[in-house]
């Protein structure tokens, strides 16, 4: 509760700052030398912003690009080639596991940013300080995601859809900066691909035969599927479809993936707590198919074109789901609201539990024969 009141006076204070110190529209012969672009989101929330980049890159060739993000931005966008320069703080709001900067550290980043005189500076998701920091009016032009949240909750504007990658879009939209670019990206440097070449080698990955990834984990207990519903499936597909199981996820979920593997017949591996993100990502591009919940590993398969199905409980697809004609979602109560807690408001073992085997193995049957629209929000 505390938090979500810090984050509504956040998005009032950088709504009302903005109306009154700055203007939305641009000059139609603006060229900007500098831009920075504020995103202290998690690792999904950060790839589903990965367009703006491209966009604006795209508007303003010569223009410097910097992004002000945390450790999940950093490595999202360490290799992005829109992106001149990442400029990392850890808020304390969007802290999970890493340890936030400290008060004066981050008093000392933003004097630092202030000297670079940035000519125009884009507010995707910030915390107080970087409401602070555009009260100073260090830039002469903003363009702020709060501001239109707001505008949107009044009725003044209105999204173009429902989808938080439109949403980020909107933001250059509104000052008329042409947003041909959609995808979200995430680039793998040739050194990761060496890596994965040799990770596949030593784990007896077999070319021929099709290799699955699963996702078991998310950080919120309401969004994970069944343990032995996730075994079910990897079984099928070991026993029909002569498929290569690999499990990925963060350290703190290997005890969770052990937990699936004990429901399993079939063989399967483990990476999780052994990738750091490229490698990651390097492992899900070889993939033939990734299935797992609501999570950040979701989306970064899908930021890699592997054909990608997302379970979906209390988060909302149509919101926050994997982008893409190669990405399904399965979403069997799509009234149950937002939930972030540990336990249902409404009793039981949550909305997942709806989502039943055999139309996980449908799906994926489909999946591994690519086609187009396969998503189920019924």
């Amino acid at each position: 509760m505390f938090q979500r009141a810090i984050e509504f006076a956040t998005i009032v204070s950088s709504f009302i700052i903005q109306h009154i110190l700055y203007r939305n529209v641009l000059p139609a012969d603006f060229k900007p030398r500098r831009i920075l672009v504020v995103k202290l989101d998690h690792l999904g929330d950060m790839l589903l912003a990965t367009p703006v980049f491209s966009n604006l890159r795209s508007a303003y060739p010569h223009a410097q690009i910097h992004a002000l993000v945390g450790r999940p931005g950093v490595l999202v966008l360490q290799n992005h080639p829109d992106v001149n320069k990442t400029i990392r703080y850890d808020a304390r709001f969007f802290s999970r596991s890493n340890q936030p900067v400290l008060m004066r550290y981050a008093f000392q980043l933003f004097r630092n940013l202030r000297r670079k005189k940035y000519d125009l500076l884009i507010d995707l998701r910030g915390d107080w300080l970087t409401v602070l920091f555009a009260l100073l009016k260090g830039t002469f032009y903003r363009l702020d995601l709060a501001s239109l949240q707001t505008e949107n909750k009044l009725g003044i504007f209105a999204f173009t859809g429902s989808h938080q990658l439109d949403r980020n879009l909107d933001i250059l939209r509104t000052a008329r900066i042409p947003t041909p670019h959609r995808a979200p990206i995430f680039r793998l440097s040739l050194a990761d691909r060496q890596w994965t070449d040799e990770f596949l080698n030593s784990a007896n990955i077999v070319n021929d035969l099709p290799l699955v990834a699963i996702h078991p984990g998310s950080p919120i207990k309401l969004k994970r599927w069944r343990p032995e519903r996730y075994a079910a499936v990897a079984d099928w597909l070991v026993a029909r479809k002569n498929a290569q199981i690999l499990f990925v996820g963060v350290k703190s979920e290997v005890s969770a993936i052990a937990g699936v593997q004990k429901h399993m017949d079939g063989e399967s591996t483990s990476v999780a707590g052994s990738t750091n993100l490229s490698q990651l990502a390097g492992i899900l591009e070889r993939c033939n198919l990734f299935i797992g919940n609501d999570s950040g590993p979701m989306h970064l398969a899908a930021a890699v074109g592997t054909q990608t199905i997302g379970l979906y409980g209390p988060g909302n697809p149509e919101r926050f789901g994997p982008v893409g004609s190669h990405c399904c979602t399965i979403r069997r109560m799509p009234d149950c609201p937002p939930c972030m807690g540990t336990s249902c408001k409404f009793g039981g073992d949550g909305c997942m539990k709806e989502i039943e085997v055999g139309e996980v193995i449908r799906m994926a049957e489909q999946r591994l024969i690519p086609h187009t629209d396969c998503n189920d929000r019924t």
